[in-house]
């Protein structure tokens, strides 16, 4: 009997207590409704901005947007940079059909586009919520809306609402969310809910609707074929198997969307632009460590938003190699989190959930740089930095002790924790701060590149803008001293373009337009616009541009042959084919080929006057022709006759470094320095040649200089 007993009492001991199961909160509807008006509120000065950057492309220069409704069935069939001649293989037409929709009832109003993305941006902050709130349910529904509330005000969401071409990334998250959102709830109801299959098969069906939709915005939603397990699994006690199961729906919509994809632009090619402003990592093949530094630039961002920049191409982030310390440091960073975040992953832990979901949304962004060498963007944190705010408000809960898990806990309970009240208001007023104050700088180009350019300075692409939109401001300007400051501005930011990257084709033509148009230099105009054509062979309006400058000297044969290679490059530029005809009518001329009865023998002896400044003129203009070894001729016998004008040199350095002869190149630029030794131009000119060259360190050297000597 007593062994029974004994046996009796062993079995009772050795059977593990029942734990209590968490409580279940109620998700509060007027969190979600605060969270929307505060992303509104947020954003609300944007509303009076204009069209930015490319905002135009995929609104005013989109002819099926500028069709209005009757345009949707032919949107659908193309891809969304068609009308700018270009194909990156982007599908992306429900935020083109909105654009078009917008259009059929307020036209090409800037506005009225901003103020859509901003009820995008409030339903955003509802939905996501929401989201949370059934997500964590465990939590007080306190929890998900302090989280939404970080992620609605961090300020690195700003290039996305502001930008009217991003509402990509905006309809893609939303509708993820949204798609998330009905998964969860129609998987799992809460338990004060009754079960019903039907509701709960139309909630999958729903789901998949807006996943579709998610996917029609930016291919990038296809993380969610991750991220809805991953949510199923922290929302439930299912196995990750289960999990995976119960959204195979979601990867059939996937597949579909891919056959779409496929039916309209086809089979297409993964060559990689030859574009080093914005591939630069694969033109240094750099590509994997580089995305490892630009890892540790994106946690930092994340963290710490602040400067902000529009814009990170070449040479902003420049490429790394795997030497590289930053490199390691993003190596080990990433390494760390992912094994933390995975580690965690059986506790089902708001910070497992919060690292997983910041590295599976990065991934796109990750893969841009890896797999094609791409620039980073902020856009690319718009979703990710949802994942971080989640672990930040975790670990603000926990050395603050605020226990939100328990059912007696209420929002009026927050006054005992005035450390957690006081660091939660000090970052989201930051975060707010930081974000209504950069969105003023979003109201046009010049504003954005005005200030950008101080956060981005070896941004070869943001110095280009800045001159672009300063060349333009000038030319419009009646003030002549306004215009002179506009214009000098203009040209310093054009040629700092050039000293960061010397081929850019862009800059070089809108220096000559400058010449052209702004302050009239026929000479400087018609070098910048052959120096165009030289970097970008089918830059048709440049050659359009030197038909009418010669059309005013009077050299109709020129004129006339740079119309026809205007259209040439591209028949239906409409100034070509406008210039082109006028000028045939009015001269009877259709010249194909270059005019080659210039002499330069036969034009210096026709001549009585030979001097210095005879032979630099002639030189400038055979030079112009695109006949560099005539030029350089000239150009020597005017420093023969006179071997103190700078600009002579300068000249013939350009020709050297037209024909790619750099040694040439650099022992006239010395010459000159030897008398000029404070010449600004000859240490830029030898900056440019050595970064040619490949010289990084004399270049950096050279610049440097020239930016000390010229007073930059």
């Amino acid at each position: 009997m007593a062994q029974k007993k004994q046996i009796k009492s062993t079995s009772q001991k050795t059977q593990k207590p029942k734990q209590s199961p968490l409580f279940i909160f109620k998700p509060n509807i007027w969190f979600a409704v605060i969270s929307a008006v505060v992303g509104f509120c947020l954003y609300a000065n944007t509303v009076s901005n204009d069209f930015i950057l490319d905002d135009g492309a995929v609104t005013s220069n989109n002819e099926y947007v500028q069709q209005g409704i009757s345009g949707i069935p032919k949107i659908l069939q193309t891809e969304m940079w068609h009308f700018e001649n270009i194909n990156l293989g982007y599908y992306r037409p429900l935020s083109t059909i909105t654009f078009a929709i917008e259009n059929q009832f307020f036209g090409n109003n800037p506005h009225a586009y901003h103020f859509g993305n901003i009820i995008l941006y409030g339903l955003t902050g509802f939905f996501l919520c929401l989201l949370l709130m059934n997500l964590f349910q465990n939590y007080h529904p306190a929890f998900a809306f302090i989280a939404t509330l970080l992620f609605i005000a961090h300020p690195i969401h700003t290039e996305v609402v502001a930008n009217i071409k991003s509402r990509d990334e905006l309809l893609s998250f939303l509708n993820l969310v949204i798609a998330t959102f009905i998964l969860l709830k129609s998987t799992s109801p809460p338990s004060h809910l009754p079960k019903e299959r039907g509701v709960k098969g139309r909630g999958v069906y729903l789901s998949c609707l807006f996943f579709y939709f998610a996917l029609l915005s930016k291919e990038t939603a296809m993380v969610g074929l991750l991220i809805a397990p991953l949510m199923l699994f922290f929302a439930n006690n299912n196995s990750l198997k289960q999990c995976l199961l119960r959204t195979i729906p979601f990867l059939i919509i996937m597949l579909l969307f891919q056959w779409q994809k496929h039916a309209v632009l086809g089979a297409l090619s993964i060559d990689v632009p030859k574009d080093i402003v914005n591939y630069p990592y694969a033109e240094a093949h750099a590509e994997l460590s580089s995305a490892f530094r630009i890892f540790m630039w994106c946690v930092k961002l994340v963290l710490f938003p602040h400067p902000l920049s529009y814009d990170y191409s070449f040479n902003q982030i420049p490429a790394a190699q795997f030497a590289s310390p930053a490199v390691w440091m993003g190596i080990i960073t990433a390494i760390a989190i992912a094994g933390f975040g995975i580690w965690e992953l059986r506790k089902r832990s708001p910070v497992s959930f919060g690292i997983l979901f910041f590295l599976i949304t990065l991934a796109p962004a990750f893969g841009f740089v890896f797999l094609r060498g791409g620039i980073f963007a902020e856009r690319f944190l718009y979703a990710p930095a949802l994942g971080l705010c989640i672990v930040f408000t975790f670990l603000l809960v926990k050395i603050t002790k605020v226990n939100l898990q328990t059912p007696e806990f209420n929002i009026r309970l927050l006054l005992k924790y005035p450390l957690f009240l006081s660091a939660l208001f000090l970052l989201v007023g930051l975060y707010s701060f930081k974000t209504i104050s950069r969105n003023p700088y979003w109201k046009n180009n010049i504003t954005l590149a005005a200030e950008d350019v101080k956060a981005s300075p070896n941004s070869c692409q943001i110095r280009k803008h800045y001159g672009n939109e300063l060349i333009n401001y000038a030319s419009a300007e009646k003030d002549e001293t306004k215009k002179k400051e506009l214009f000098d501005e203009g040209i310093k930011q054009l040629r700092e373009a050039l000293n960061i990257f010397p081929h850019n084709a862009d800059a070089f033509f809108k220096l000559g337009f400058a010449y052209h148009t702004v302050e009239p230099n026929n000479d400087s105009a018609i070098y910048y616009y052959n120096h165009t054509i030289h970097e970008a062979p089918a830059y048709s309006i440049a050659y359009n541009n030197l038909g009418l400058i010669y059309e005013n000297l009077g050299k109709q044969e020129y004129a006339s042959y740079y119309y026809n290679k205007s259209i040439q490059q591209n028949p239906p530029l409409p100034e070509g084919i406008q210039n082109h005809e006028a000028h045939k009518k009015r001269t009877g001329l259709d010249v194909r080929a270059l005019p080659s009865h210039l002499n330069l023998d036969s034009i210096e002896k026709s001549s009585a006057k030979k001097d210095a400044l005879f032979y630099y003129t002639l030189g400038s203009n055979v030079a112009t022709q695109g006949d560099f070894t005539g030029a350089i001729k000239c150009f020597e016998k005017a420093i023969t006759l006179d071997p103190k004008q700078e600009s002579i040199y300068i000249n013939l350095s350009n020709c050297y470094g037209m024909m790619g002869k750099y040694n040439e190149n650099i022992a006239i630029l010395n010459k000159l320095l030897t008398i000029n030794p404070n010449s600004a131009q000859a240490y830029s000119h030898l900056a440019v040649t050595y970064e040619l060259m490949g010289d990084k360190n004399k270049s950096k050297e050279y610049n440097e200089k020239a930016q000390q000597l010229s007073g930059k």
